[in-house]
């Protein structure tokens, strides 16, 4: 999709708030169309690549912790504004966004569009100025992957477009960790493909719900489970929860958290792999939607041990690292 295709007339959509004010647009309005849910979730996975990073190096500097928060919350939040408006004639068609407020008409296409450039820019050019030019290339990178890469070139053009949508997904972990040390190491890189695997788990699971299935059908968006099958489907989430397992053990074991401390990753990882197995072997719907609850709580859950890991580590004692070791 073009950049004119982006800002067409869109009278369909603007005519039941074209004369409302942007003082009386609420919070909430903006909180569904910057997905604030998927948006935290990023935007947590910084904060805490941030704070592991910070307390095994120079230590935590909250002036810094803010700036990297503030600056990718608005990149995020930017690049979600322009997807929301690049996607509105799909929305439009399937039930579960049809409702959002660019196809509902509670949001005018022009004032998304504007405030989308507006939060993108801001949140890099942020980065830029008070962090570090690597994780200013990192945020831009993330903008691009997601709103360029994903939603214009490939979306609507094959299956794997979520490859790329993933890549997006795991660069605000880099950019936590880039703003502590200035540079892309081993640890980030086994972050970012964390959230890169994790991202076929959460989404995959989330199409095969049939409504939903239904909805990507219609609006002829070429997911995977549309392209390929509800079996192929499933056994790309099974190797998604299988390689999400590896790469957050991996980094655990790089961050040279204590192997006692890493048994509850482990064990949670090993829960998620079982899980998408039992799907894979006896698939169902109730199954697969306690599998898209069970993928969030693993990134929630997985980057916030690691920090709790380095932090347990690092105050051991002596005769406690051999215990724990």
């Amino acid at each position: 999709m073009s950049d004119d295709e982006i800002s067409t007339t869109t009278q369909e959509y603007e005519s039941p708030v074209t004369t409302t004010s942007y003082s009386q647009l609420s919070f909430s309005l903006y909180g569904e169309l910057i997905k604030s849910k998927q948006t935290f979730l990023l935007v947590y996975t910084a904060i805490f690549a941030y704070l592991i990073t910070a307390w095994t190096t120079n230590g935590i500097i909250i002036s810094q912790m803010l700036m990297v928060t503030v600056g990718l919350f608005l990149a995020v939040s930017g690049s979600t504004l322009l997807n929301m408006v690049i996607d509105r004639d799909i929305d439009a068609i399937m039930e579960r966004t049809k409702d959002r407020p660019i196809p509902s008409g509670r949001m005018p296409v022009s004032t998304a569009l504007k405030h989308g450039l507006l939060f993108t820019f801001a949140g890099i050019l942020s980065v830029g100025l008070f962090i570090n030019f690597v994780t200013m290339v990192i945020v831009f990178l993330g903008f691009f992957f997601d709103v360029v890469v994903y939603s214009i070139w490939l979306k609507r053009r094959t299956k794997y477009s979520i490859i790329f949508g993933g890549i997006a997904g795991g660069l605000p972990a880099i950019a936590g960790r880039t703003a502590v040390i200035g540079a892309v190491d081993i640890i980030s890189i086994t972050m970012a493909m964390f959230v890169l695997c994790w991202i076929p788990l959460h989404i995959l699971t989330l199409s095969l719900i049939p409504k939903n299935l239904k909805g990507y059908k219609d609006a002829k968006v070429p997911m995977w489970p549309v392209v390929s099958g509800k079996a192929q489907t499933i056994r790309v989430i099974s190797i998604s929860a299988i390689l999400s397992a590896i790469t957050i053990i991996l980094t655990s074991i790089f961050l040279n958290i204590y192997i006692l401390l890493q048994l509850p990753l482990i064990i949670f990882s090993v829960y998620v792999i079982v899980q998408s197995l039992a799907n894979l072997s006896k698939p169902s719907d109730q199954r697969t939607f306690k599998l898209f609850k069970l993928a969030s709580m693993f990134m929630v859950i997985a980057f916030l041990w690691l920090f709790v890991g380095v932090v347990i580590s690092s105050y051991a004692t002596c005769p406690l690292r051999i215990f724990l070791w």
